[in-house]
């Protein structure tokens, strides 16, 4: 059998880690609110979106877009809670998050579970692609 290389290691710090937990608490809180640009502000200009449904959202104007009308209309009675379920590092400046959502609307509650990967530019963190995924 081939040997495998291991690729996380511990480049993430401790204060990293609060900065991501900041970023992830951004998209709770622009949810919660109904608010697209608190929502999509940690996502870079570039960055590649899947959401639960398996629709591909490229680029912070079309994920913009794609929130702002969701936002104002079907999950207008849906609250969110994010929790980060563990951070790993392949590469100094880069994260890998898995997290899970959970949903609560009108009708009921469900949960998500979803990845993060984030990249740190100039000091600051962004999330460069994202996909989300319903738990059964």
């Amino acid at each position: 059998m081939t040997a495998r290389p291991t690729v996380y290691g511990p480049t993430v710090t401790e204060q990293d880690r609060r900065d991501l937990k900041r970023l992830l608490a951004r998209i709770e809180t622009g949810f919660n609110r109904k608010d697209a640009a608190v929502l999509d502000g940690p996502f870079s200009d570039d960055a590649v979106v899947i959401v639960p449904d398996g629709t591909v959202l490229r680029g912070w104007s079309e994920l913009f877009d794609y929130h702002t009308a969701r936002l104002n209309g079907p999950v207008t009675g849906w609250t969110t809670r994010i929790e980060i379920m563990d951070i790993s590092s392949p590469a100094p400046g880069l994260a890998i998050l898995h997290l899970r959502q959970d949903t609560t609307t009108p009708q009921g509650a469900f949960a998500n579970h979803g990845t993060v990967v984030a990249v740190k530019k100039d000091g600051a963190w962004w999330i460069g692609a994202m996909q989300n995924t319903n738990v059964a």
